[in-house]
């Protein structure tokens, strides 16, 4: 029992750090998700979600372009004939066309990544259509897909390829027979994806672009069928890579199955990872499995980044990119959701974990109101029905304070607005009335991190007429 409470203990202390981070991003970037307010409500829900994204202060927007939404016959197993994948007019894009240029003329970029589900005369797989959509994409389709992609919008500079390949719900098959045993499939069918991907930008003028790997989810299983059964994102990209447990080139008959006895290296600008907690309701500090890769855990995905880079499989310390992160409620889920407070404040301790770790180029939230259907994601900063959750106030006006002994030390940001000055506020244990600790400058990216010479029970602070969360210490 004492050796569980020490173990507890510990693990909580490894993320809420009471020193100065040695290293902390000195910029981070803000970048969100939703892609049933920005493409599928039609354009006044998209443009008021545009408006309010630019006003919190977002310098990103992420889209998955599904490919089976805007292929023809997406439900054929044979391909239309006449039709020219590469051509970026056989596509019907113009909700895209909206995002790409609403999102242009209000300061943000945009971030695509071309994805399943596919149309079924894209994969390689037998069966039904439906099983088609996600199972072993030809590549040279999708090449051509994200060519005409390419072709379609040659301003866009921020890519990255397929949506959680580790997930058995995004691509199939995962594991493969081999022999008397299973092996993970879903690495190998993803790096062939990743080389059609690469070289179809490179063609169309993209090769000087962020492109980024991976995408991946956060939690393998360990039950339930090879076909569907989701790879950890540690294994996922340890077979990626085509290493050993320990880092090393696989060899022989080991490479061989896996396709890898050559590998030349992979042209990507850095790593996209989706690092939520599990079922995105619980707290930072839960356990996961080995593999797994919350955001508590990160370092274990820069332990195979350098492990590969080493080994030529990747460039050089390649960045993070967080891509997508939430955290779900309750209301409206109430299985999988956390309470409301409890989103509002792990939003900003997510943030202020991610500051301090100068791999990590960016911060992400999906998505801005609750999905509609039963058992989607309820990770929104607003409910289905628009009305604010406190999580909005928490994404507008992060804080993260951490008290010691005689002092504070106050980390904040004020994404719309670097260089801002902020007012701080504190609330003394047993009293009503907050005081004013000082008026501050945020640094050129928005962020301050301060020690006051108090302690408290909470904290805030205005700017522009505006109140962040009350945090306690």
């Amino acid at each position: 029992m004492r050796r569980t409470l020490l173990a507890l203990l510990l693990a909580a202390l490894a993320i809420v750090p009471t020193a100065a981070p040695a290293h902390a991003s000195r910029s981070q970037q803000s970048l969100f998700e939703d892609e049933t307010s920005l493409l599928y409500s039609g354009p006044e829900r998209r443009d008021q979600t545009l408006d309010e994204l630019r006003d919190l202060g977002v310098n990103v927007i992420r889209a998955n372009v599904i490919w089976n939404r805007y292929a023809p016959s997406p439900q054929s197993k044979s391909k239309p004939s006449g039709f020219d994948a590469s051509d970026p007019n056989a596509y019907p894009l113009g909700e895209l066309d909206a995002l790409v240029a609403g999102a242009s003329a209000r300061g943000m970029t945009v971030l695509l990544t071309p994805t399943g589900p596919g149309p079924a005369w894209a994969s390689s797989c037998g069966g039904s259509a439906s099983a088609r959509r996600i199972c072993s994409p030809r590549p040279s389709e999708y090449g051509a897909f994200v060519t005409a992609l390419g072709r379609r919008y040659p301003t866009v500079a921020r890519w990255s390829i397929w949506n959680e390949p580790n997930q058995g719900g995004w691509l199939t098959p995962q594991w493969k027979k081999s022999g008397r045993t299973h092996i993970p499939a879903s690495p190998t069918i993803y790096r062939n994806l990743v080389r059609a991907a690469t070289g179809a930008l490179a063609a169309t003028g993209h090769s000087g672009d962020q492109v980024l790997l991976g995408e991946t989810a956060p939690i393998g299983r360990t039950s339930g069928s090879y076909r569907t059964r989701s790879l950890s994102p540690a294994n996922f990209y340890r077979e990626l890579f085509c290493l050993d447990s320990r880092g090393r080139k696989l060899r022989g008959r080991a490479a061989r199955i896996r396709g890898c006895t050559s590998f030349k290296r992979l042209a990507v600008t850095g790593v996209a990872h989706h690092p939520y907690t599990r079922g995105a309701g619980q707290s930072l500090g839960t356990r996961v499995g080995s593999g797994d890769i919350t955001l508590a855990h990160i370092s274990r995905l820069s332990t195979w980044i350098n492990r590969a880079a080493h080994q030529h499989r990747i460039p050089g310390r390649l960045p993070i990119w967080i891509t997508e992160y939430g955290f779900q409620t309750n209301p409206p889920d109430r299985f999988a959701g956390t309470s409301l407070s409890h989103q509002a404040k792990w939003l900003n301790q997510s943030d202020f974990i991610a500051w301090r770790n100068s791999r990590i180029r960016s911060v992400a939230q999906y998505e801005m109101r609750d999905e509609r259907d039963s058992g989607a994601f309820q990770t929104g900063l607003r409910f289905l029905s628009g009305r604010a959750k406190p999580a909005l106030a928490a994404y507008r006006l992060p804080i993260w304070p951490i008290a010691s002994r005689h002092s504070t030390k106050i980390w904040l940001q004020v994404r719309p607005q670097p260089g801002a000055s902020v007012t701080l506020q504190y609330l003394s244990r047993g009293s009503k009335r907050w005081r004013t600790a000082g008026t501050y400058k945020v640094d050129g990216h928005g962020f301050l991190y301060r020690t006051i010479k108090r302690r408290a029970a909470y904290w805030r602070f205005t700017w522009n007429g505006q109140t962040s969360r009350k945090a306690a210490s």
